[in-house]
């Protein structure tokens, strides 16, 4: 049995607006561009100024039906003043590359109402320059006020979380043993760790892309063992940003080295150095994290007889098909060896 096609044969991607011999083929872009919800521009970046928009400015703000056309009378200044930085950039925009650029507008009720524009390269002049811009901007209100809604709820959920660990430890002491140092040695580690993962948690949230920077989490899990700028501790490494399940078991990982460091080795002492390096690879397309703790000058280490809590949550806080810890207690300091992918950037 036959079909019949409703959808009429498309004509192949034109590269001119001349190449468009297909009979609807204007019938059927004026109804794109009048039905489209958003302003549609082509912007002549060298001389500045618009020489087409499918609606005015003014009647998307719910002004008169000609709407008026003179964005300058709607936008914000602040906005305004930091136009010249974005058309600096659209001077120079590559084939294939958006630029995008927020601002806010003045809608008739006093509102302000934020747009998102997206430009891509349209038409070069004869020495390859750009000369035409097409663009759309886009009413993002709505999703700007859910975000900012997101981060209201966000920060009183870190502020409540700050409340409970402050509770859980005044709970505990008031509730432990006196004159019990192991107790109070295995409490004071529990809330140790209680509180690099909530610091932890609060880097990752106040990222968008809930990632945290591994320097930033390195310095959050090492500060209650680092007084002020301390040069015995070193960190060394390139912009690394990492997801919210690494980031709370690396935090970890760093507090037990560094609680072992302060209590054993080459913080124990006066002399003792510490350096946490890390560096990026990308063997065979995948992007791996190399991460290093090495102590130096303190005492002379020796393997533990048994393996402890801390020893265990280093060997195993990152276990997984594509983590490679080493931990070994050599003479002249700890040294502990991380390897682990980084997930594939989108």
């Amino acid at each position: 049995m036959g079909s019949v096609s409703l959808i009429p044969d498309l004509p192949p991607a034109r590269t001119h607006p001349g190449d468009w011999t297909w009979p609807l083929a204007p019938a059927l872009a004026q109804a794109a561009l009048e039905q489209a919800p958003t302003i549609i521009y082509i912007y002549d970046v060298q001389a500045g100024k618009s020489i087409f928009q499918n609606r005015p400015f003014g009647q998307l703000l719910g002004y008169a039906p000609d709407g008026g056309n003179d964005w300058q009378r709607f936008i914000d200044p602040e906005d305004a003043a930091a136009f010249p930085k974005h058309h600096q950039k659209l001077m120079s925009i590559q084939p294939g590359e958006v630029l995008t650029w927020h601002f806010r507008m003045r809608d008739v009720k006093g509102d302000w109402q934020h747009f998102l524009s997206r430009d891509v390269l349209l038409e070069t002049d004869d020495t390859g320059a750009p000369r035409l811009i097409v663009g759309n901007a886009s009413n993002i209100t709505d999703q700007k006020a859910a975000e900012e809604r997101k981060n209201l709820l966000l920060g009183e959920m870190r502020h409540r979380a700050r409340n409970l660990v402050t509770l859980i430890d005044a709970l505990g002491r008031q509730s432990m043993p006196r004159d019990n140092a192991a107790v109070a040695q295995f409490f004071d580690a529990f809330m140790g760790r209680m509180r690099a993962l909530l610091e932890t948690a609060e880097t990752v949230l106040s990222s968008e892309q809930r990632m945290a920077d591994l320097r930033a989490v390195a310095e959050k899990a090492l500060a209650p063992f680092v007084n002020g700028e301390n040069p015995r501790v070193r960190l060394q490494g390139p912009p690394v940003f990492v997801g919210e399940s690494a980031a709370a078991n690396l935090a970890l990982v760093l507090h037990e080295l560094a609680t072992n460091a302060t209590k054993y080795g080459a913080l124990s002492g006066a002399s003792g150095a510490v350096c946490l390096q890390w560096s990026v690879a990308e063997p065979e397309g995948a992007r791996r994290v190399a991460l290093e703790w090495r102590e130096t000058a303190g005492p002379e280490v020796k393997p533990p007889t048994r393996q402890g809590y801390g020893t265990r949550v280093i060997r195993n806080a990152l276990r997984g098909s594509d983590t490679d810890v080493a931990l070994n207690f050599e003479p002249e300091g700890v040294h502990c060896r991380i390897a682990f992918a980084l997930p594939q950037q989108s």
